[in-house]
């Protein structure tokens, strides 16, 4: 799995992609000269204490990445002929669809897990994608509700 989001890293050209998950996180930092490197980390439980989290490099949160829950077709619209439900630069709330993935003849939404404005979309209308593949990178960030 390092290995493919390095890969990842350096085909898409993504500054920085962070993963994080209960039993662990890997963050991948392009470098100045172009090539990826990798860090990961297993969290243990400490005597019943929190999972520990990786240090920040920076004050900034790091970028979301959104991640196909299956194996099927991406789609960006939510039907054929339809608007992508999410562009480059779209803001988008916690739980707001981003595509749909066709798998045996069902839809299945992905939504944003965090409030973000989309800093890249990884996948083409109608591509096959793999359990795990990267899709959309959300940068994070308030979205302003409308009362």
């Amino acid at each position: 799995m390092i290995h493919d989001m390095i890969d990842l890293a350096a085909e898409e050209r993504i500054a920085e992609l962070y993963v994080s998950e209960p039993a662990f996180s890997v963050r991948v930092r392009r470098r100045a000269d172009g090539a990826c490197s990798a860090q990961a980390r297993e969290a243990a439980p400490l005597a019943g204490g929190p999972i520990p989290e990786m240090p920040a490099a920076d004050a900034a949160p790091a970028p979301h990445t959104v991640a196909a829950p299956m194996a099927g077709t991406f789609y960006r619209a939510a039907s054929p002929g339809g608007e992508p439900l999410a562009r480059e630069g779209s803001r988008v709330a916690a739980g707001a669809p981003l595509c749909v993935i066709e798998a045996m003849k069902m839809l299945t939404e992905v939504v944003a897990g965090q409030d973000g404005t989309v800093a890249r979309v990884l996948c083409e209308d109608g591509q096959m994608v793999e359990q795990g593949q990267a899709l959309f990178i959300v940068e994070p960030g308030e979205v302003p509700h409308v009362s």
